[in-house]
């Protein structure tokens, strides 16, 4: 009788060899699909974080049509008065700096946080004058300044405060900083020197602030908000972070390095911007020198940042 071609008994287990085989073909698909994992969540957190910002430029719209067009004042510091009349003034820095205006104007400020970057640092990073920075993947937070109440805290004992209620005490933690040059005063009559802190009013009202599209409202920082940037030339650019971290800034003894606050890893080599236009968009690092930080300023594109 003709034999028939050896088949495998129902119920058969899988050989060595097999087992092998099953195993190395998961592992190899698991080696090709983890990046791609990896780069779908980075984008996705990308979108939210633009998202957010988004958010936040209709919350800037809002308010300049409630002003009529008048750029906000800048309110943060601590009490003048002594204490006499503490809970109105509470209310009075919780509402009128910029993370209050937002706010008011239908921002949700639990959402004024990165996905990359959530959480503060639980410790007190600080340099000479400044408590709580965040990094590129670290948020910053209110609980550590040394004065109270200001735009980001009222007290350091009742904890985080997600409302916009001043009673309730606590502090604020976030991922942007807002462009203090968009701040209503007086504008230089001429442009300051490149190399020093460019620190410099666009005006009193958003019709001074052009382009608007290309103007910075709100961005990926480990900061709460600066306008001490130096603009440098092409020919010599302004002085570049240690690294792009964020780290360096808790231990900076160097005054004029704002711009060392968005100089961040927090997208990839890029970070997230909204500008005074509302509209909001991804912009890789070396691109940042060519928005306008200041009524003044020369646009190039930064070649001296430091590869990580």
């Amino acid at each position: 009788m003709q034999s028939q071609p050896h088949q495998r008994r129902q119920g058969a287990a899988f050989t060595l060899v097999e087992l092998l085989v099953v195993i190395g073909i998961i592992a190899l698909l698991i080696a090709i699909l983890l990046p791609a994992l990896g780069r779908a969540r980075q984008q996705a957190k990308t979108v939210q974080c633009l998202s957010n910002l988004r958010q936040m430029g209709i919350g800037w719209q809002m308010y300049l049509s409630q002003s009529k067009g008048r750029l906000p004042e800048y309110i943060w510091h601590q009490d003048p008065f002594g204490g006499s009349d503490r809970p109105a003034y509470n209310e009075f820095v919780w509402h009128g700096y910029w993370f209050g205006i937002l706010g008011d104007n239908k921002v949700n400020i639990s959402s004024l946080l990165c996905p990359e970057a959530p959480e503060p640092i639980e410790f007190n990073t600080k340099n000479a004058s400044n408590g709580g920075f965040g990094s590129a993947k670290y948020a910053w937070t209110g609980r550590f300044q040394n004065s109270a109440p200001v735009g980001i805290m009222i007290d350091n004992k009742t904890g985080l405060n997600l409302t916009m209620d001043a009673t309730k005490g606590g502090w604020r933690n976030g991922s942007y900083e807002f462009n203090r040059n968009l701040t209503a005063g007086a504008r230089k009559a001429s442009a300051p020197s490149p190399t020093s802190s460019s620190a410099c009013s666009f005006g009193y009202n958003i019709t001074n602030v052009k382009p608007q599209q290309e103007v910075p409202v709100f961005f990926d920082s480990v900061w709460i908000d600066g306008n001490a940037f130096p603009n440098g030339t092409p020919a010599a650019q302004a002085a570049p972070p240690p690294d792009l971290t964020g780290a360096s800034l808790a231990v900076a003894t160097t005054g004029g390095v704002d711009h060392w606050r968005f100089l961040i890893a927090r997208h990839g080599r890029a970070i997230n911007v909204c500008f005074s236009d509302g509209s909001a968009k991804t912009v890789p690092l070396p691109d940042t020198f060519t928005l306008r930080w200041t009524p003044y300023w020369t646009p190039y594109t930064l070649t001296n940042l430091p590869t990580k």
